[in-house]
């Protein structure tokens, strides 16, 4: 199963696929406070919740707009899941055409939803 995350500025959406069905999706709050440790309790216990269990997640993906946090959720990933992200960044091909002037100014997110 795919775990794919967005990283905003209030929320952290996470949605679990299926092949390309979406079997859950899961919401914690932003909080640059919080350590890869808790980020993992609360991940581990929301996707039990919802009928997922953590060893089926074999693959994983986030865009963040939040720097401190990337850090963290790709050590909640290595650790909880003995997975890699992709990072989705200006720098992933995508093989979308982004024609503004700098793209690297074009964020994770809007970048990850194009895609989609």
């Amino acid at each position: 199963m795919l775990l794919a995350m967005d990283i905003g500025n209030t929320v952290v959406t996470m949605g679990v696929f299926d092949d390309s069905k979406l079997v859950t999706t899961l919401r914690v709050a932003t909080d640059t406070r919080r350590l890869a440790d808790e980020y993992g309790v609360m991940v581990t216990n929301a996707l039990i919740l919802k009928g997922v269990t953590p060893s089926d997640i074999d693959s994983i993906c986030m865009c963040s707009v939040v720097p401190p946090l990337t850090v963290v959720f790709t050590e909640v990933c290595n650790t909880l899941f003995d997975v890699s992200p992709l990072i989705v960044s200006a720098g992933v091909r995508t093989g979308l055409p982004i024609l503004y002037d700098n793209p690297r100014d074009v964020g994770a997110d809007r970048i990850a939803d194009a895609v989609a």
